[in-house]
């Protein structure tokens, strides 16, 4: 074999490798490409979290593969005894047989793989994108996804050359610093598809100066990070309107879930509001104090009796803008001004399924 078609066979070896690689369902943990062994047969060796490996070796020719090379090939491979399971990878033309008869010596054959460089590419350029949006980051644009697979690809060989075991939370390391660095805007839209506020009651409270007349607001929030990626949760912002008036409120404290305690006592006691994280796979519960915002435009006093709407917004580290949790209705109507007066709390339901039960 000459030097050109020895490179061009160990680039389709790399980008076959890559390919597989980029099939999310595959729950491989590691891969190492041209891994030390005794003997040269295995090019690519796969880790599974189950415990399971398996063992490619990689053919290429832009002749006709019969099927004797084939037999030979698989038997040679299995013979290593380097994996649990094996499969010959082919790339170029192949005798019908081989897929007519494959298996042979419990060596999978998969179907051919093109011997184009480019054609690889451009495959591998398709799945990282599938790959990405699997992982809730939004589609990159393509010459952003280009560049991505050419350092993948850079990295692959770098490791191949030592023999290194590329473990997966350091494939997945390469793509989203690369993200990070270039187009941040995808790995923020990430983090907030990943996050998730709950919240389905608002607790009423009158205000500690009784003449402002104005509800103070506890919401019982809980955060849930379903990503790979810890969240900073830096502000909320409670919207309130009707048709006459707008209101904004904002967090102040964090005071206990204890509604049968006298609202004064768990005001005081209560801890400044501040940022918080929420770690991968995780949730943190809050029941957050929301005050009326001094500002000119902006209602503060008694609110008005009958329907009002209220949004929550959410402010992440990693996000430049708010992004809208959830908008309802609620109805205020005169048994809720009890609360100006009795140091007790109410609790209104802020659930949307009334509106979902419409649609029934």
């Amino acid at each position: 074999m000459g030097g050109r078609e020895a490179i061009r066979g160990f680039a389709v070896q790399t980008l076959i490798c890559l390919l597989d690689s980029l099939w999310e369902s595959r729950q491989w943990t590691a891969v190492t490409l041209e891994p030390d062994s005794d003997n040269d047969k295995v090019d690519i060796y796969w880790e599974y979290a189950d415990g399971s490996t398996v063992a490619q070796q990689v053919k290429s020719s832009k002749n006709q593969i019969s099927k004797g090379y084939v037999v030979a090939w698989c038997r040679e491979l299995k013979d290593s005894r380097a994996a649990d399971k094996y499969q010959l990878i082919l790339a170029g033309p192949i005798a019908a047989s081989v897929l007519d008869d494959a298996p042979f010596e419990d060596v999978d054959v998969p179907t051919p793989m093109s011997m184009d460089t480019l054609a690889l590419l451009d495959q591998a350029i398709t799945k990282v994108d599938r790959y990405l949006t699997a992982k809730s980051i939004e589609p990159l644009p393509l010459p952003l996804r280009e560049s991505l697979v050419y350092e993948l690809v850079a990295r692959m060989l770098q490791a191949a050359i030592r023999g290194k075991c590329m473990l997966r939370e350091e494939f997945d390391g390469w793509l989203l610093s690369a993200i990070t660095a270039s187009y941040p805007h995808a790995v923020s839209q990430r983090l907030t598809s990943n996050c998730a506020v709950l919240w389905s009651v608002l607790e009423i409270a009158g205000p500690v100066v009784a003449s402002e007349r104005a509800f103070e607001l506890i919401l019982p929030l809980t955060v849930v990070n379903g990503g790979a990626s810890t969240a900073v949760a830096e502000m909320f912002l409670l919207r309130v309107w009707s048709t006459n008036r707008e209101m904004r409120y904002r967090p102040e404290l964090v005071v206990s879930e204890k509604s049968e305690e006298e609202y004064s006592m768990r005001r005081r006691l209560g801890r400044p509001f501040g940022d918080f994280a929420i770690t991968p796979q995780s949730s943190v519960q809050q029941s957050v104090l929301f005050v009326p915002v001094q500002r000119p435009g902006y209602e503060a006093n008694e609110w008005p009796e009958g329907d009002c709407q209220v949004e929550l917004f959410v402010k992440y580290a990693a996000q430049a803008a708010l992004c809208s949790v959830k908008r309802t209705t609620i109805m205020i109507r005169r048994d809720e001004f009890s609360v100006l007066t009795s140091h007790r709390t109410r609790f209104i339901s802020v659930s949307n399924l009334d509106n979902h039960l419409s649609l029934l």
